[in-house]
């Protein structure tokens, strides 16, 4: 009789977190096999030497009744390369090189050392480790993951009080076809977030060493 009621109450559980899950993220599920899942797509990382796409992103302000959309060209090779270059409406350039950041507005130049700087040197990881799937291994979040018929969905939650200011969670959707980042969903405490989509992806094309050059 105990041995049943543990199994029924293992059962209740399972139905309440799926139940839970559904609620959070309408059409997907918990998976069940996470080792697996994480060997896989650390399989398919291993294997992108680069990414050419364009992007969406849309952020969604709480004091704001319509969303701000941005596009743009996006750029990855390993190791540490990733160019983000808005075209519209605005023109803006972001450059990743190794600890440096270097971003263009405009007429104005910065260029920032994240070995002098930690929070910016996690939010720098963060964005890498994203975009070249190896955000599984880091040790300031924990995570969560849900599949549905075409993507698994990764919940990354922040351990760390600097990050926990800055995001309540990051939301990765992964293509199952070949385990690409599809979209980074940053929610922020406050309600508000950013998501951005990366279409019409090329892998491992040839990228010229110039696109992350700093001058």
């Amino acid at each position: 009789m105990k041995k049943h009621m543990h199994k029924y109450f293992f059962l209740i559980v399972g139905f309440v977190f799926s139940l839970a899950a559904s609620a959070q993220y309408p059409g997907y599920k918990a998976v069940t096999d996470v080792a697996s899942f994480k060997q896989q797509f650390a399989a398919a990382a291993q294997k992108t030497q680069s990414i050419k796409s364009d992007f969406v992103q849309e952020k969604n302000l709480s004091m704001l009744s319509e969303k701000i959309t941005s596009k743009g060209k996006f750029y990855f090779k390993k190791e540490n390369l990733v160019r983000m270059e808005y075209t519209s409406p605005f023109q803006y350039l972001m450059i990743m090189n190794g600890s440096t950041v270097y971003i263009k507005d405009g007429q104005k130049e910065n260029k920032i050392s994240t070995k002098s700087n930690k929070l910016f040197q996690q939010i720098n990881k963060i964005t890498v480790d994203c975009i070249q799937g190896t955000a599984l291994d880091n040790k300031d979040f924990t995570m969560k993951v849900f599949e549905s018929g075409q993507n698994y969905l990764v919940e990354l939650t922040p351990t760390s009080k600097n990050l926990k200011d800055f995001f309540k969670n990051i939301d990765m959707t992964i293509a199952k076809k070949d385990f690409s980042v599809s979209k980074i969903d940053m929610l922020e405490p406050s309600g508000d977030n950013t998501a951005i989509s990366f279409v019409n992806k090329e892998m491992n094309t040839n990228l010229p060493d110039a696109l992350f050059t700093i001058k």
